[in-house]
């Protein structure tokens, strides 16, 4: 994971030039999904339907599954749709935990607020709480839709309605406000975020409305009374410092939390999927679920020595299928990447 790391940092960010990034996506034509992978179709069979007007994909396990559900709500700043390295975290749920994941596709920034898209989530939680066994589902996120998972966890609580039966969160921005005073020293180590673009993508996120609402920002919630939950977060990644602040606050009103650090690790580092440290974590999900390891398609592969060597090919596959924002990495850093070869230590 430190060279995924080194070699990320190689370029500058989209995210570290605001107007850049506001050019990027205001007036732009709205986005679409990305196309499901020939190798989740092997795995599963994936189905599209809508739910008030939107697309809700469901992904089931052509082999014998487990029964847990997963509502995955996808990350991307609340700007970006569902995009391929969202997938390849969907493929690794089906093949490690044998689950049904559903994902429904929510109103995104800057067209809509986070008013639009986290009614339209609640809205679907409450219908899909009608038809699935709440003691099987699992509520789980990446970044935005980490932060976001968590919101619904607390509108599920409010509302009366069941609660999900654990909370998975990957890297999830609980604080879209960039006030955390450690931010900083960790910001030049992080080869995904910055703080620009996050911030102005945070702002069109809440609308009118302070960015301290819970609704926007959960750090700021009532964090009592929610399920357990899991946070796996990358120490390269300027979100650390508010993922150890929330784990600490769900503690102290006496929830549940495990933070399972990983160092030098990127930006929701579980996309990386061919890495040690994100097979541990997909490991210790299933683990937490009480699932067995079960093998789907290709199977699933727990590490014991845990390295890997990173081939041509394996860099090709960062390059092409990491994290979403490997899209902005140049020429150079991709003939880096595809000419190396080393060994990952373990964290």
């Amino acid at each position: 994971m430190r060279l995924v790391t080194r070699v990320l940092a190689t370029e500058p960010k989209l995210m570290a030039d605001e107007e850049a990034f506001r050019s990027a996506y205001l007036g732009r034509e709205y986005p679409r999904p990305a196309p499901v992978p020939a190798a989740l179709k092997v795995a599963a069979t994936v189905s599209r339907s809508t739910f008030q007007g939107r697309d809700v994909f469901t992904v089931t396990p052509r082999a014998a599954g487990s029964p847990w559900q997963v509502l995955y709500l996808h990350g991307g700043g609340y700007v970006d749709e569902l995009l391929p390295v969202h997938w390849e975290i969907i493929l690794q749920l089906v093949r490690h935990i044998g689950a049904t994941v559903t994902v429904p596709l929510y109103p995104l920034a800057p067209e809509h607020d986070h008013r639009v898209g986290n009614d339209h989530v609640a809205a679907f939680y409450r219908d899909l709480v009608g038809r699935v066994d709440p003691a099987r589902l699992v509520l789980m996120g990446d970044s935005a839709g980490g932060g976001m998972s968590l919101v619904q966890a607390m509108r599920a609580r409010d509302a009366g309605l069941p609660l999900p039966a654990r909370v998975v969160l990957f890297a999830p921005w609980v604080n879209v406000l960039p006030v955390n005073p450690q931010i900083a020293a960790i910001e030049p180590r992080d080869p995904v975020l910055a703080v620009p673009g996050g911030s102005l993508a945070g702002r069109w996120w809440a609308g009118a409305d302070d960015p301290r609402d819970p609704d926007i920002s959960p750090l700021f919630g009532d964090l009592a009374g929610l399920p357990p939950i899991d946070i796996f977060q990358g120490t390269a990644d300027i979100l650390w410092p508010d993922s150890l602040l929330i784990a600490e606050r769900i503690r102290e009103v006496g929830g549940v939390v495990n933070l399972y650090e990983y160092d030098d690790a990127i930006h929701v580092f579980v996309a990386a999927t061919f890495t040690p440290e994100a097979r541990a974590a997909y490991a210790q999900i299933a683990a937490a679920l009480d699932s067995p390891q079960v093998s789907i398609g290709r199977g699933t592969q727990v590490v014991t020595n845990p390295s890997v060597m990173f081939s041509r090919a394996l860099a090709t596959r960062l390059v092409e299928r990491s994290t979403p924002w490997i899209n902005h990495m140049g020429a150079r850093a991709r003939v880096e990447l595809a000419s190396r070869r080393a060994r990952l230590p373990w964290p």
